[in-house]
């Protein structure tokens, strides 16, 4: 029977904060997320073929290459490309087959085809089986294999059998969706699946929830770009969810708030809390960023909207366009306060790979490395406009420090209702800055937009 070992590389992400501080925040797991992607690729294997997955992230150590497989798996998104190219190369000189895929070989096919013997372009249900039926047949495999030259594959349910349960602050991420509708300029999912917008077949998802719950599980991840592309489906499968008595979150675009009857469906099925993709709440900047199809002045209105069905929000702001300045920065994060968000991250901009940003940048000459690793939300890797490099790194951590700060978290969450897992989180992510400053940073205090 041939073996074929899926391996997720090591990702810098884990060592932006450091293991330990890492470890702090998630109650003493080794990781953020179960490699989702990998047990999806496990679950499309054809019939005949062993498969294990092997986590570099779990590791205390790099992944040592073995000649003791027929085939290697190694998905990357663009900050792990450079450890899976070492990886893929190591196992190449045994004489080992290597299959590249996901985000960054999809975007950049020419540059992952120097290290692997074929690349799978797109979705891995639609990939993966062609190349694994060529090894076994004793076909040549071909130098590509894209996603859209083969008939649709239905989004596949995880094996999630091959992974511990304890090693992950997240396990049971479930995807119900793929793709997005909309075209935002410095997002992958339109640059590499187009504006595609993908479903799942309900009764799939929902023997998978019925899965997890027998082994314990009841709260879930819908690990979606865009929950609710479709709006109307979405109103479909959170009427499945309601007899399942589960609590879950995903993340979705701010159009929800338009539409009451699926928010208070989302509410009765156990949705517990949403991520927006909000990137600034300023006009110009959401022009910038192509992202049309709402206006910045309609945020707090529509926000008010879904936090009335009780529903918590995370926003997700970005850092670094050429419209943002100190001053912007600041303002976004007191805009985050106001709006009551229990949760906000701020990545700084990033051009990957495959997006329309990455383009541009690259003919006005600002990209300052393709050092890959680097393009990790927290690694200023191009010249900013109205801000140093410098500037727009600390912009980062001052909003991290001045959301999560406890006088933050008391105006924003409050008392009553007690909002226990919003709690917990915020006290944990200040702690971790608070720890790492202290304890890194040799006591130095943690920064402001003040300071």
């Amino acid at each position: 029977m041939p073996t074929l070992r899926l391996i997720n590389p090591n990702s810098p992400l884990s060592t932006i904060t450091l293991p330990d501080v890492i470890a702090k925040i998630t109650w003493g797991r080794r990781a953020l997320f179960m490699p989702v992607n990998l047990a999806i690729c496990a679950a499309v294997a054809p019939a005949g073929w062993r498969v294990e997955i092997i986590d570099e992230c779990l590791l205390d150590g790099p992944h040592q290459a073995r000649a003791d497989v027929d085939v290697v798996g190694i998905g990357a998104m663009t900050t792990q490309a450079k450890r899976a190219y070492q990886i893929a190369d190591d196992y190449r000189r045994l004489g080992v087959k290597v299959i590249l895929g996901g985000i960054h070989p999809s975007a950049l096919p020419e540059e992952a085809a120097q290290h692997a013997d074929a690349v799978c372009i797109g979705d891995a249900e639609g990939t993966l089986p062609h190349a694994l039926n060529d090894l076994a047949a004793g076909r040549v495999l071909q130098a590509s294999y894209h996603w859209q030259s083969y008939p649709e594959a239905p989004i596949a349910t995880p094996r999630k059998d091959l992974l511990d349960p304890k090693d992950y602050l997240v396990y049971n991420p479930i995807q119900t969706t793929r793709g997005c509708p909309h075209n935002c300029s410095f997002c992958t999912t339109p640059a590499i699946f187009g504006r595609r917008y993908r479903q799942r077949s309900i009764p799939a998802i929902v023997e998978e929830i019925r899965t997890a719950q027998a082994r314990g599980s009841h709260f879930f991840i819908f690990s979606d770009d865009n929950f609710a592309g479709n709006q109307r489906w979405a109103l479909e499968l959170c009427q499945e969810l309601i007899p399942l008595r589960i609590k879950w979150a995903s993340q979705c675009d701010i159009l929800i708030s338009n539409n009451p009857i699926l928010l208070a469906a989302m509410r009765r099925s156990g949705c517990q809390g949403l991520i927006l993709g909000l990137e600034s709440p300023d006009p110009k900047t959401l022009t910038e960023a192509r992202k049309r199809y709402v206006k910045a002045e309609t945020y707090l209105e529509r926000i008010r909207r879904i936090q009335a069905h009780q529903i918590s929000l995370w926003g997700s702001f970005v850092f670094g366009f050429d419209n943002d300045t100190w001053q912007s920065c600041r303002q976004t994060v007191r805009f985050a306060r106001k709006a009551g968000l229990v949760m906000s991250c701020y990545p700084i901009l990033t051009p990957y790979p495959g997006t329309a940003l990455f383009s541009e940048y690259q003919k006005q000459g600002r990209l300052l490395t393709r050092d890959w690793e680097k393009y990790n939300g927290a690694t200023v890797v191009f010249q900013p406009k109205q801000m140093t490099r410098r500037q727009l790194a600390q912009a980062q951590l001052a909003a991290f420090c001045d959301f999560y700060h406890p006088r933050s978290a008391f105006a924003r969450l409050k008392l009553l209702p007690f909002k226990k897992h919003s709690w917990l989180a915020n006290i944990a992510i200040f702690g971790g800055l608070w720890y790492y400053y202290r304890c890194y940073k040799h006591g130095r205090p943690l920064p402001t937009f003040s300071g």
